[in-house]
C-alpha cells in the first residue's frame, strides 16, 4: 500500500538531527508523500526548506490560531512569493482554537478570514484547525468559503461540521485520535461521511495512535490509522487505502 501523510510536523524541534533517518523509516512502510505544516512564519519557512531538501515532502504555510499576533498574513504571503518552489500546496494550519485561549476570539476569527482570503488569492486550498470552536468554524467557512478546497484537520465530527462537510464537499483528515476510546462516539458520523471525502494524517510528532501512546508519532504509523479507519467505515483496508491516497493527490493537486 502507498500512503500520503497529509499533516505532519517534521519542522518540529523533536525531529532535530533525525529528519532524514525518520523519513527513510517512513518510506520503508510505503509512505510516498508528506505535507509539513506550518503554524507561524518560522515553521512555515522550515516546511518550505524541507520540501526543497526532500522529494517526498511538500509544504503548507500559515498561522495557527494560537499564534495570533506573532506574525502577519502579509509575511506569509511574502514567504510564498519569495520562496515558492512549486511545492507549497496549501495555506494552513489556520482556523480557531478556544481550548487554550478564549479571550481573543475576535482576533482569531479575523486572522482565519484573512488567511482564507490569501488562499483564494493564491489559488490554494486551506487546511483548517478547529478545537472547541465548531460553530464559529462552521459560520466562518459558510460565510467566507475557500474557493480551492477545504480540509478539516484532525477531524472531530459534530452535527454542524459534518453537515458543512457534506453540503460543501469538503475533505476531512483522520489521524491517531480515531484509535482513542473517546472516538467510539464518531461511529454515526463515520457512517455519514463518504470515503471520497476522507484522507489520513499523523500530526507527527503528536497524537500517536494506540498502542503507541507516549511515543513520538511519525508517518510510519499511517498503517495503524488506516486499519482503524477501515474498521469504522466497514471497508476493505486495501480498497480504502487507494481511495484516501487518490483523494490526497487530488486535493493538493499533486501530479504523479
Amino acid at each position: 500500500m502507498i500512503y500520503y501523510d497529509t499533516h505532519a510536523h517534521y519542522n518540529d524541534e523533536k525531529f532535530n538531527g533525525i529528519v532524514e533517518k525518520t523519513l527513510n523509516d517512513c518510506m520503508s512502510v510505503g509512505v510516498k508523500y508528506i505535507n509539513n505544516i506550518g503554524y507561524n512564519l518560522e515553521s512555515s519557512r522550515c516546511a518550505v526548506e524541507l520540501s526543497n531538501e526532500y522529494k517526498e515532502c511538500y509544504a503548507v504555510i500559515g498561522i495557527h490560531p494560537s499564534d495570533v499576533g506573532k506574525c502577519t498574513v502579509d509575511e506569509i504571503e511574502e514567504l510564498y512569493k519569495n520562496f515558492n518552489n512549486g511545492k507549497i500546496v496549501a495555506i494552513g494550519e489556520i482556523g480557531l482554537d478556544y481550548y487554550w485561549v478564549k479571550d481573543n476570539k475576535e482576533e482569531q476569527k479575523k486572522l482565519f478570514i484573512e488567511q482564507i482570503e490569501l488562499a483564494n488569492k493564491l489559488k490554494l486550498p486551506i487546511v483548517v484547525h478547529s478545537r472547541d470552536a465548531s460553530l464559529d468554524t462552521y459560520l466562518i467557512l459558510k460565510e467566507h468559503p475557500a474557493k480551492y478546497g477545504t480540509l478539516l484537520h484532525c477531524f472531530s465530527p459534530t452535527e454542524d461540521l459534518v453537515r458543512l462537510v457534506i453540503e460543501n464537499n469538503y475533505t476531512v483528515a483522520f489521524g491517531g485520535n480515531i484509535t482513542y476510546n473517546r472516538a467510539k462516539s464518531f461511529q454515526k458520523y463515520m457512517d455519514m461521511l463518504p470515503a471520497s471525502q476522507i484522507v489520513i494524517e499523523t500530526d507527527a510528532p503528536y497524537l500517536p495512535p494506540v498502542p503507541l501512546r507516549g511515543t513520538i508519532n511519525t508517518s510510519k504509523n499511517l498503517p495503524i490509522i488506516l486499519e482503524k479507519l477501515a474498521e469504522y467505515k466497514h471497508m476493505d483496508v486495501d480498497e480504502l487505502s487507494k481511495i484516501v491516497y487518490r483523494n490526497s493527490l487530488e486535493f493538493f493537486n499533486i501530479k504523479e
